[in-house]
This record gives structure tokens, C-alpha cells and sequence, in this order.
């Protein structure tokens, strides 16, 4: 055999192993060259899902959870492109984002599903800018009263529980200062997302301070206020869907309400850093993210409400329900989502000084 035919069997014999190894899964070999870094909420990146986008597309999915979108902002500033390619960014931190020119404008023809979101979240206020889409839609969700069952005697029926002496030491609140617009909704405030310092320093102070003694911890992850529950130091809190349904799996007797004064929520996106290397794999993550399959599976493991029009075939009458997908207009208006606050400097300042009591 010829140098020649030698060379023409060995390039042969390595392009048969390729396409072998590729077709027993090799696929996911690439992740070393295609990988996607998220920054966000838990939840967002769970490996019930992950998992299958991985094995479909061979990209590794790398996923860093925050505590707020305070954390998120300074991690992406920090970061300047190099450090994460995706953030779940809620409507308080999209157009911080925005403004900062940290994320780029979206071409939504890359996310095919995006014509099945409801049309509720289909180029929502909260995550386009200048006329131009910079976000796709993940989930939403209300901020919820949170309670032990066994330590009441009936659903609180307002948030002016958390006051009571009785509760003491017994509450959690997140490590955030955009829950003072909690307490401007519990005022009837008419705009709780623009209040000026006079506000501020007059009634949201006198109302935000007497819950400092109540406190037993602040929370800065939805595991970790799980865990408080759990290990009986609290019973009551302001906190997410993710919480009960990590506490609901664990048994433990949990309720959770929205009161009277109503309450406020969140609206998420997914937002693309600038400088990302990732673009393609971010764009085929999004559009993942929008299948019947990827939001059950999403929504089960969180507990946060879906997007997507392609879950409905997938879900049974009760759970439509429990998801208020069959009068979504009307539950979605009455929630104060959270939105990117003017002076919150002023904010962090007050909550600031609040923690240090």
C-alpha cells in the first residue's frame, strides 16, 4: 500500500470514528467549545431541563444562581461580556440593564416560539426598549405570604400579620430593598415604585422599621428560606412559589396567600449580556425554553406561572386553573410587578439602614 493509500485510510478511519462516537452521544464533546452561562433566579436552570438541551444541542449549560437582581447587576458589570452569556433579569433590573448598555437588542426570527407566548408577555414594556425587543419571556409570578399551617388558626387575611407580637423573631424577609414597595402597597401608596425621599424617609420609615424586631433572618436564597421553615425558626414570610414547592416536597404543612392589600409579582426575561460569545446557543436556549415540555417541566419544579401557549395541551383542567391561565388577564392586572425603580440609591440607603437596627 501506497504513503497515499495509507493516508487515505487513516483520514478514513478517523472520520468513521467521529461520525460513530457522534452518533452513541458523542454530541456533548462540544461543550468545551459551546457553553452557556446563566446568571439567575432559581429554578431557571434546573437539570430536569437542562439535561435534554444539553444531549440536543451538545452545549454545556453552566448555571449561577442569585439572590437579586442587586446581585445580578454587579456580577454582569463586573463581568463586562466575559463572565455569562444569559441572565433571567426581572423587570426591576431589565432596563437598569438597558441603560447601562450591558445587554443586546434581541432578533426574535431566532425564536420561533416567541408566536406562542400569550400575548400578555409578546414584546411586554418591561423588556423592550426604543421600539427593539432586548428579553424573552421565562415565567412570572406574585410575592406571596408565606405561613407555617400548624402556628394559625385560619389564613391571614393581611400582611399586617407580620406585625403582631406574637411573631416576634418568627418572620423572613428577603435581602432587598425592593420589597419597600411592599410596604407603600400595604399603604394604599397609589405609584409604590416612585416614592421620593420624603416618602420614604416619612411613611414607608415608619412602617418598614417596626418590622425589624419581627425579623429572625433575611433570606438571600429560596433554599434558604425553605430551610428556616423547616427547622422551625420561622412561621411566617414574604417569598416565592419555589419556596413552597421545595416545602410541599418535604411535607411540611405549608399555606400561602395574597391578602387583602394585594401584592406585588415579577416578570422575567431572558436577556442577552453584550459581548457574549454564546449568542447562538443563548438564541437556541430561549427558544427551548418555550416548548409545552421545557415550561411544564420548569413550572413544576418552580412553581412559577408559564409563558407559553404550547403548555396548555399538556395540562389538566385543575392545573390551568390553579395557574389562572383560563382568566390570565384578569389575575396578571391586579399584581404590582416590580419595575426599575428611579432613585434607588434612596432605596438601598433606607434598607440599609433598616437591617442595621
Amino acid at each position: 500500500m501506497s504513503s497515499k493509500q495509507r493516508g487515505a485510510v487513516g483520514l478514513a478511519l478517523v472520520i468513521g470514528i467521529a461520525l460513530f462516537l457522534w452518533g452513541l452521544g458523542g454530541r456533548p464533546a462540544l461543550a468545551d467549545t459551546c457553553t452557556l452561562r446563566i446568571l439567575g433566579w432559581e429554578g431557571y436552570m434546573d437539570r430536569s431541563f437542562v439535561q435534554p438541551f444539553e444531549q440536543e444541542t451538545g452545549c454545556k449549560v453552566i448555571a449561577t444562581y442569585a439572590g437579586s437582581s442587586d446581585e445580578m447587576y454587579a456580577k454582569i458589570r463586573a463581568g463586562k461580556g466575559k463572565t455569562y452569556d444569559l441572565v433571567t433579569a426581572s423587570g426591576d433590573l431589565t432596563k437598569r440593564l438597558y441603560d447601562s448598555g450591558l445587554v443586546e437588542p434581541l432578533n426574535l426570527s431566532r425564536v420561533p416560539h416567541v408566536q406562542d407566548l400569550f400575548p400578555l408577555f409578546d414584546k411586554p414594556p418591561y423588556n423592550t426598549f426604543a421600539g427593539r425587543p432586548y428579553g424573552v419571556s421565562i415565567a412570572w409570578g406574585p410575592d406571596f405570604l408565606i405561613y407555617d399551617t400548624t402556628a394559625f388558626e385560619q389564613t391571614p387575611t393581611s400582611w399586617k400579620v407580620l406585625y403582631q407580637p406574637e411573631l416576634r423573631g418568627k418572620v423572613s424577609l428577603p435581602d432587598y430593598p425592593i420589597f419597600t414597595a411592599d410596604i407603600a402597597l400595604w399603604q394604599g401608596t397609589p405609584d409604590i415604585y416612585d416614592l421620593d425621599d420624603a416618602a420614604l424617609q416619612g411613611p414607608i420609615r415608619d412602617h418598614l422599621f417596626p418590622l425589624r424586631p419581627q425579623v429572625r433572618k433575611f433570606w438571600s436564597s429560596q433554599g434558604e428560606l425553605a430551610q428556616l421553615f423547616l427547622n422551625k425558626e420561622i412561621t411566617a414570610a414574604w417569598g416565592w412559589p419555589v419556596t413552597l414547592e421545595e416545602l410541599k416536597r418535604a411535607d411540611f404543612p405549608v399555606g400561602a396567600t395574597i391578602p387583602q392589600e394585594g401584592t406585588t409579582g415579577w416578570s422575567d426575561s431572558w436577556m442577552l449580556i453584550k459581548g457574549s460569545k454564546q449568542a447562538d446557543t443563548a438564541y437556541r436556549w430561549m427558544n427551548y425554553m418555550l416548548t409545552g415540555p421545557a415550561q411544564k417541566q420548569m413550572t413544576e419544579v418552580t412553581g412559577y406561572w408559564p409563558v407559553s401557549q404550547q403548555i396548555l395541551p399538556l395540562l389538566s383542567a385543575a392545573q390551568r386553573r390553579d395557574w389562572h391561565l383560563d382568566d390570565l388577564q384578569d389575575y396578571y392586572s391586579n399584581i404590582h410587578f416590580w419595575e426599575t425603580v428611579p432613585n434607588y440609591d434612596e432605596w438601598v440607603a433606607l434598607w440599609n439602614d433598616f437591617r442595621g437596627q
